[in-house]
């Protein structure tokens, strides 16, 4: 009993620290702050099936590699075609198993009548939690061979390609734009020519998600004593930069 008594003494703790930072962390969307939800570091391996169960939270090992998987294709690979969903969802929300945790997100198929998808994102991380810790993330992606040339924005889909840090803070939240790692660039290869040539889908700057070629998708969440980081999307659809190009895109058919 006494061992059980000091964990949920530790555990009150943390939420409390955890409610405290998160009241204090602005939000950092330039428009509407369309989700959120929280990485937390476990000491412990969760046990029970955390399937179908969003609460805007995933748990990962404290010490050690999670892998998280996002997707936006409701069916998997289990239907043809793209099927999106309009909604995020932690479809598995323990990523200290072997499975690891899901996260499913919006998406909106980019095709040759939709050059201009409906769903796009930016996407902000910020360490709160107990002081010290650091994460390093390596993002993981595959295209089909369908997608000429495509990759992520920030480097490359291969696995040790691109990495980003999440280092711990010491008092204040710390913030780091990840976008760069949910968008890709490319080109569709309509007619399966093996070139990117005339009819082809050319894009750029686009949520990866939209991309129906996007085989697989996950991050290799390498943690180092970070019990606590948020992950939010901000609702940038329709929005321009400053030289008035498209937040997301522009996609042509070449």
């Amino acid at each position: 009993m006494k061992n059980c008594k000091t964990l949920l003494s530790l555990f009150a703790v943390v939420v409390l620290f955890a409610s405290a930072a998160l009241a204090q962390n602005n939000n950092p969307c330039p428009g509407d702050k369309a989700y959120q939800f929280n990485i937390i570091g476990m000491e412990k391996g969760k046990n029970p099936p955390m399937d179908g169960n969003d609460g805007h939270r995933i748990f990962v090992k404290l010490s050690g590699t999670s892998k998280i998987f996002m997707t936006g294709d409701t069916d998997g690979i289990a239907a043809n075609g793209l099927q999106c969903g309009t909604k995020f969802d932690v479809l598995d929300a323990n990523g200290t198993d072997t499975d690891g945790a899901t996260l499913l997100v919006p998406c909106d198929p980019l095709t040759a009548t939709t050059l201009d998808p409906n769903v796009c994102f930016d996407v902000y991380a910020t360490t709160l939690g107990t002081p010290g810790g650091s994460t390093n993330v390596d993002v993981v992606c595959e295209f089909s061979t369908t997608c000429i040339d495509c990759d992520i924005d920030q480097g490359s889909c291969l696995t040790g390609g691109i990495d980003f840090d999440l280092a711990g803070h010491n008092g204040k939240p710390q913030k780091e734009n990840i976008t760069g790692v949910f968008r890709a660039s490319g080109c569709i290869d309509l007619d399966a020519s093996g070139d990117c040539n005339t009819g082809d889908i050319q894009f750029n700057n686009e949520w990866i998600f939209n991309i129906e070629q996007l085989l697989s998708y996950y991050w290799d969440y390498d943690n180092d004593g970070n019990r606590l980081v948020q992950i939010r999307f901000c609702d940038v659809e329709g929005q321009f930069r400053d030289d008035g190009s498209p937040t997301c895109g522009p996609n042509v058919i070449l």
